[in-house]
């Protein structure tokens, strides 16, 4: 799926589009309201010095590539100063052993010998003294890693992170591990605290937050004001997004921004009929849509017909939007029983 239509899918990009551009490779993430929401409670579970907490929500609501974009630069504006905070991505067909364990926790947290052989107890050694580094690095003995995929991780593994934590504790110095997930962590916590590993769910699940999508209107305007001006590429050359794919009718005024009403209008009209409770929309399909419309402009076609309701309507359609909040709303009962 790359949410851009038919007609263009063959057709050489025109002269003034630069074939590198982030949009085109899917490597970017613009601002969103839920990333400044979730960057505000780790803020707070860090400057409690919590051992643990999970943000959890649906897939496709931007959770990963908010950390991967924004997360960190938010947390040093906020305390300004450098975070020692550690992010990993959990690939559930790697992590086979405890030996290929820490090994991606060092590859992840980049140290400079990861991928060297040693045995489970070296890297288990050598992850220690990584986050102890990192810790003293920023003149304190604090250190966070944040799990994204969390869902998958298994017994053993939050088991060997315990043993971490624990180690690292002994050493004078705190480890807090908090995760992202999908809304099956909510499950996992319920599970774990009334079994013999509560005290697994007591250290790295007790605290925890929704990770919400796009709400309403004006989180709709918001996200689109990040083509129109607070996107930038290639870096300080202050061209947007919309900037490099229209540049006539950015020049002349133009702005996504104000079609927020049309694609709040849309969005709700192709929510399945059975959804459940109040519209909470995914950020990847708003993003497909976008990158659907910003390419037809590149293309010369009127931003009237582009930019109107039957664009969006048949991007959405396009990136099959109403099947996804139809899978979204076949979890909403048990969420709201789990609540």
């Amino acid at each position: 799926m790359t949410g851009l239509l038919d007609k263009h899918l063959d057709s050489p990009l025109p002269r003034h589009v630069d074939s590198n551009h982030p949009l085109l490779q899917q490597q970017y993430a613009v601002h969103t309201p839920p990333i400044e929401d979730m960057a505000q409670t780790l803020g707070d579970w860090i400057a409690r010095k919590k051992t643990g907490g999970s943000i959890h929500g649906p897939s496709r609501f931007g959770k990963s590539k908010g950390m991967q974009w924004h997360l960190l630069a938010l947390l040093q504006q906020r305390f300004g100063r450098a975070i020692p905070l550690h992010m990993w991505s959990r690939i559930p067909e790697i992590q086979n052993s405890q030996t290929e364990f820490w090994k991606a926790l060092l590859v992840a947290t980049g140290h400079r010998y990861a991928n060297d052989r040693h045995t489970c107890a070296a890297r288990h050694t050598m992850f220690a003294e990584h986050l102890m580094s990192t810790a003293k690095a920023c003149g304190s003995n604090f250190v966070a890693l944040l799990i994204d995929e969390a869902q998958s991780m298994t017994l053993k593994e939050w088991n060997w992170i315990l043993g971490m934590q624990n180690l690292l504790d002994f050493q004078q110095h705190r480890l807090s591990v908090y995760t992202v997930s999908s809304h099956q962590m909510g499950y996992h916590y319920e599970l774990m605290s009334h079994s013999d590993h509560a005290h697994v769910a007591a250290r790295f699940m007790v605290a925890h937050a929704p990770f919400s999508g796009l709400t309403c209107e004006e989180e709709i305007k918001f996200v689109l004001e990040g083509y129109d001006f607070a996107s930038e590429w290639p870096k300080r050359s202050g061209v947007s997004y919309l900037a490099h794919f229209a540049p006539e009718a950015y020049a002349r005024g133009e702005r996504l921004a104000r079609c927020a009403p049309t694609v709040w209008r849309v969005m709700n009209a192709l929510l399945p009929q059975d959804y459940g409770g109040d519209p909470n929309f995914p950020m990847q399909h708003l993003a497909l849509s976008v990158e659907t419309i910003l390419l037809n402009l590149a293309h010369g076609e009127d931003w009237e017909d582009v930019t109107g309701e039957e664009a969006w309507l048949e991007a959405f359609v396009d990136n099959a939007f109403t099947d996804h909040m139809r899978l979204i709303s076949a979890e909403l009962p048990r969420r709201r029983k789990a609540a």
